[in-house]
């Protein structure tokens, strides 16, 4: 497969008018696929809800079911993220409208020769500080992990010790400029939220640039994220 510039999106969580913000932003930067990593919807049905949870009949019950984000999404690479999952699992198929099946039926992952894109939720993370995950100890192809789920726009070089867990390096990143990635270095990418859950995790509505080819990731927020409801 040969080497593309992918822009990278992903924790929607409903937010159709960020997401479709964020979609405005790429289509000026000449980009040639757009992936989006999952959870594009939010399901109202937390985790620990799940067991023993009989379905009602109504869909709005368990998600906003709003064919919009299937439109913007249309002709995007997806890959499903745990909210995804846990909408399969509540609604029976027969209920679910047509439109929303590639959404939810999305594979767990994209794979080139560059980069393992995923949602995340299965891999094992390690909390490098209180509060700060990564999953710095997952075993992927390629020089980078590009990843969503943890809502925060971030990136760490993976350094071997030969001894154990490799060492984490966190590089800083400033939006709109590419940082370039190292041919021997391993990369974890953490593209950012389209929908963010807190301040701390950087701006939103967000996303990331990975050109293979020149071998960088840009990260990008659209301006200004406060007034996109």
């Amino acid at each position: 497969m040969s080497a593309v510039r992918h822009a990278v999106v992903t924790d929607v969580h409903g937010g159709t008018a960020r997401l479709r913000a964020v979609l405005d932003g790429i289509r000026e930067q000449g980009v040639d696929r757009v992936v989006c990593l999952g959870d594009v919807f939010e399901c109202r049905v937390g985790k620990r809800e799940v067991a023993g949870y009989e379905f009602g009949g109504r869909l709005t019950d368990v998600f906003d079911p709003d064919p919009e984000l299937a439109l913007l999404l249309d002709g995007v690479r997806l890959v499903r993220g745990n909210q995804e999952e846990r909408i399969r699992a509540l609604v029976p198929d027969h209920h679910l409208p047509d439109w929303t099946r590639p959404l939810l039926d999305a594979p767990l992952e994209h794979r080139t020769d560059f980069a393992l894109y995923c949602h995340g939720h299965p891999l094992p993370w390690r909390e490098l500080e209180p509060g700060l995950w990564c999953p710095a100890d997952a075993d992927f192809p390629g020089r980078a992990l590009v990843h969503g789920h943890h809502h925060r726009s971030a990136l760490y070089r993976l350094r071997p010790d030969g001894t154990g867990p490799s060492r984490v390096e966190s590089l800083p990143i400033r939006f709109g400029e590419p940082v370039p990635l190292a041919p021997d270095g391993r990369y974890v990418i953490n593209v950012g939220s389209v929908t963010g859950c807190a301040p701390d995790r950087g701006p939103s509505p967000a996303w990331a640039v990975v050109d293979e080819a020149a071998a960088t990731v840009t990260y990008h927020h659209a301006s200004p994220p406060t007034e996109i409801k």
